[in-house]
C-alpha cells in the first residue's frame, strides 16, 4: 500500500491531488497515523461489509413493496425501511470498531517496528506493552490495562445508550 513508487495509496494521491509519488509515509511523523488509519480501514472494512450485507439480506422485501405502493421515494424508503432493518447491525459494527480501535497493537508494531518516528504511531496498547514488558513496570501497566478496560466499557455503554435513544 505505501511502497514509494508502486503503492496503491501513493498512486491514488498522485493522480487525485498531485502530491509527490515518493512520499515516505512511515518515516514522516505527521503521516504515520493517517497511514495506520488507512491500513486498518483497508484491513477491516471487508468484515464490516459482510455484516451489513447479511443485515440487508434480512430486511423483509414486502416492506419495500409496501413502501413503493405508498409512494415512498428512495430516501424515504431508506430511512423508513432499510435503516430500521440494519440499525442493530450498525450499532454492533460501530461498538466493535470502537473497541478494536482502542486495542490496536499489531498493526503499528509490525508496520513501524515499534512506535515509529517521534513515537507518532504510539497507541495505548503499545504504551501498555512498553511499560509492562520493556520497562518492567508491571504495576503501572496493570493500572493502564484496568483504566483502558473501564474506558472501553464506558464508551461502549455510552454508544449503546445513545443508539437506543434514537
Amino acid at each position: 500500500l505505501f511502497i514509494p513508487h508502486y503503492g496503491l495509496i501513493n498512486r491514488a494521491l498522485h493522480s487525485l491531488l498531485g502530491t509527490p509519488i515518493d512520499m515516505k509515509w512511515l518515516s514522516n511523523p505527521s503521516l504515520v497515523m493517517p497511514a495506520l488509519i488507512l491500513t486498518s480501514l483497508w484491513m477491516y472494512v471487508g468484515f464490516n461489509a459482510v455484516y451489513f450485507l447479511a443485515a440487508l439480506q434480512a430486511v423483509d422485501r414486502e416492506l419495500y413493496d409496501a413502501a413503493s405502493v405508498d409512494g415512498a421515494g428512495p430516501w424515504h424508503t431508506f430511512f423508513a425501511v432499510t435503516w430500521p432493518g440494519i440499525r442493530p447491525v450498525a450499532i454492533f459494527v460501530v461498538v466493535l470498531s470502537t473497541i478494536g480501535s482502542f486495542q490496536l497493537f499489531e498493526l503499528p508494531f509490525t508496520m513501524l517496528g515499534g512506535a515509529g518516528p517521534d513515537k507518532s504511531g504510539l497507541t495505548i496498547i503499545m504504551y501498555l506493552y512498553n511499560t509492562g514488558f520493556i520497562s518492567g513496570d508491571l504495576g503501572y501497566a496493570s493500572a493502564i490495562g484496568w483504566t483502558l478496560a473501564l474506558l472501553i466499557l464506558v464508551v461502549s455503554l455510552a454508544q449503546m445508550r445513545l443508539a437506543r435513544s434514537q
